[in-house]
């Protein structure tokens, strides 16, 4: 097991990005364009990867404890396990919606029927 420590110019790169992109995220959940979740998960990309770099003797140990040898390795996987997980979250909304879309357009085709009906009945009455 190495323990190599990340160059001082690789914290304050990976630190600078972390920074820069949780401002933009949260600004963007203030604006109301993200909701809670989607900050959470959003803001893992920089999260792990600034854990990674900040906390090197934590990155070590976990890629010890899951007997990869490079911590990047186990980085990565991490990452992708956020992806997955998010992607997973936008399909079960997407078809969330999709039955909601579906479901208000039948019930507006009701309602037309319904008005076309009283109208119908208005126009025999007069």
């Amino acid at each position: 097991m190495t323990d190599a420590l990340p160059s001082p110019e690789t914290v304050v790169v990976v630190s600078a990005f972390a920074l820069i992109y949780m401002l933009v995220l949260l600004r963007k959940t203030m604006q109301g364009k993200f909701d809670l979740y989607d900050f959470l998960m959003l803001s893992m990309v920089a999260i792990i990867p600034a854990g990674f770099t900040l906390f090197p003797t934590l990155a070590y140990l976990v890629s010890h404890l899951t007997g990869v040898v490079f911590p990047f390795v186990v980085m990565f996987g991490a990452l992708f396990l956020v992806v997955f997980a998010f992607m997973h979250n936008m399909t079960a909304r997407l078809h969330r919606l999709e039955r909601q879309n579906c479901a208000l357009i039948q019930e507006q085709s009701l309602l037309v029927l319904e008005l076309q009906a009283k109208q119908g009945r208005q126009g025999v009455e007069s």
